[in-house]
């Protein structure tokens, strides 16, 4: 190799090496401006402030757990049981006819 080749080898490596710094610049630029959740924000209906995720979800898990406090319960009945016994009635009147 000559002297020529090996500057122009050393400028193209110089080039990219620019090139990949200018992209590196770029991509964290991106990285850093994205939104994490802790700069995503909403307003519910009635608020009068904008909430961030945590806040959010606590309201959601909140108004979830008034739901359920206020809501009834399921019975504890075995409806198996139940539909057997009803049968058996059925079954027995259907025998006496």
């Amino acid at each position: 190799m000559n002297e020529e080749s090996i500057i122009e080898a050393l400028k193209v490596i110089d080039d990219c090496l620019i090139a990949l710094g200018k992209r590196l610049e770029d991509l964290e630029k991106y990285v850093n401006e994205l939104p994490t959740p802790d700069k995503v924000y909403y307003k519910p209906d009635e608020y009068a402030d904008y909430l961030n995720i945590k806040g959010n979800y606590d309201e959601i898990y909140r108004r979830i757990k008034d739901l359920e406090s206020t809501s009834h319960k399921a019975p504890t009945t075995d409806h198996g049981k139940r539909l057997t016994a009803l049968e058996e009635k059925v079954n027995g009147m259907q025998s006496l006819g």
